[in-house]
């Protein structure tokens, strides 16, 4: 598992209609700007607002079309646990190499639910897992307690995304290879140095690739960054992020279309 993943945009089309072809320019230049490990179908690919066919159609593509030596890993999340459970078991046998479970939305599942939800899709799946937490979105806070309730039971998670509290996660320990995710670029050094992170999952990192695998892999070996990282992070974040990245990379030639209605 890398210790940087980039979340990428899904391509769709002037109508919002799903356009698959158009992952093919953003992975190359990913592999060209020496970033080896791609998020699909995150927040940042608009996830929510796909059906579970649009992202079996994902899946697919990616089976058809490999891009040999660039770490692949998949979002799931559903309200209906039946979903998520669809593309997992359509995931196992795909070129992705690890699964990012994502807690459902809206519906505000109590600790024992999420913790049985995640078992659940953990049953269907050998890969590689990573738990995303984000109670920003979805309305629902994994506790330390239930994260590492889920480790114990279960090797195959390897990592944790945190989009809430850091720090909370402090005082307990983690397995020796696990990987604790930042959600984003935002206060980048501070994550890695004082909130114990040691990984990232990066959105800036759509539009300045090399930058901010330049600036993750100083803070892995303990240094800091280059001066101006947190100016380029705000420069992607201004505004509305994922406007910004479709924007440039629809600049770059690559046909990544529109933001799905509201986000416009």
């Amino acid at each position: 598992m890398k210790i940087l993943n980039v979340a990428i945009p899904t391509p769709f089309r002037e109508d919002e209609s799903l356009n698959v072809a158009g992952f093919e320019p953003i992975v190359a230049y990913h592999m060209q700007h020496g970033i080896e490990s791609l998020l699909v179908s995150g927040s940042t690919g608009e996830q929510h607002s796909m059906s579970v066919g649009e992202r079996l159609q994902i899946i697919e593509y990616f089976n058809q079309h490999p891009f040999a030596g660039v770490e692949l890993i998949f979002g799931v999340a559903a309200i209906r646990t039946r979903d998520a459970v669809r593309l997992v078991k359509s995931l196992e046998s795909s070129v992705f190499a690890a699964i990012m479970i994502g807690f459902p939305p809206y519906i505000r599942p109590t600790q024992q639910q999420a913790v049985a939800y995640v078992e659940e899709l953990l049953g269907h799946t050998s890969k590689q897992v990573i738990l995303y937490n984000n109670p920003g979105r979805t309305g629902f806070d994994l506790l330390p307690e239930s994260l590492h309730t889920l480790i114990s039971r279960h090797q195959n998670i390897v990592g944790y995304k945190e989009a809430g509290d850091l720090q909370r996660h402090l005082p307990l320990e983690d397995p020796g290879d696990f990987i604790r995710f930042a959600a984003g670029d935002v206060n980048l050094a501070g994550n890695f140095t004082l909130n114990g992170c040691n990984g990232l999952s990066s959105v800036a990192g759509n539009i300045y690739p090399q930058a901010v695998r330049e600036a993750t892999l100083r803070l892995s070996q303990g240094e800091q960054p280059e001066a101006g990282i947190e100016a380029l992070v705000e420069r992607v974040i201004s505004g509305h992020a994922l406007i910004n990245i479709k924007r440039h990379y629809n600049n770059l030639g690559f046909a990544t279309g529109v933001c799905r209605a509201p986000i416009a």
